[in-house]
């Protein structure tokens, strides 16, 4: 069992793209970006420092209304220049939040996410409008061997 901690987030130098969405519309609307990000970073000599963050921002708290989706690989650029009609390099600034590891298939994804945001709840945490998922393992053919880790801001 985890003990919730509030945690901050250094800031990091990523490559992203920013998508229009709903979670209905996810998977059309992001199309190849998930993997054409790590191959425009390699092609432009950038080497990719950890695992993919997808950032989702809501205007409303309403999870069925249209949100943004920040798709971001954190990138060491070793002053190496960045150009792209696709991608962008920026820097996300620390990122104050409360995290839960999920362990497996992202169908049951939801249960992680309903767990933490009960636990914040509990404890009178009030998330901000956005959250991440780091995708630290992928197992497109054993899902159960995926490793993600939610984190909500907190203000």
């Amino acid at each position: 069992m985890e003990i919730m901690k509030k945690v901050t987030a250094p800031a990091m130098t990523v490559l992203s793209k920013v998508v229009r969405t709903t979670l209905e519309d996810l998977m059309k609307n992001i199309e190849d970006f998930p993997k054409e990000i790590v191959q425009e970073a390699v092609n432009a000599g950038l080497h990719p420092s950890g695992p993919q963050y997808w950032i989702y921002k809501w205007e409303t708290c309403v999870t069925l209304e249209e949100f943004e989706l920040k798709i971001c690989l954190p990138v060491a650029t070793f002053g190496n220049t960045f150009s792209s009609d696709k991608f962008k390099l920026e820097k996300l600034e620390e990122y104050q939040h409360v995290k839960k590891t999920h362990l497996g298939s992202w169908e049951s994804l939801k249960d992680s996410y309903e767990a933490l945001t009960e636990e914040m709840k509990a404890k009178n945490i009030v998330p901000g409008q956005t959250c991440r998922e780091l995708y630290i393992n992928c197992d497109f053919d054993k899902p159960e061997n995926n490793i993600t880790e939610i984190q909500f801001q907190i203000n």
